[in-house]
């Protein structure tokens, strides 16, 4: 039987923002990676021009 009063993810409060706290972190990574290149092919070749 599940405990009652638990979180859905069966995780604790603690766990949980550890957890959240890495996957911003990737998430942060990720767009980094993204905008730069963005960037750098926007200045290769606008695409707006």
């Amino acid at each position: 039987m599940s405990e009652q009063g638990g979180s859905p993810s069966g995780l604790t409060s603690n766990e949980a923002k550890e957890f959240h706290s890495a996957y911003v972190q990737g998430w942060v990574g990720f767009v980094a990676i993204a905008v730069t290149a963005h960037v750098l092919m926007f200045m290769w070749k606008p695409w707006f021009y």
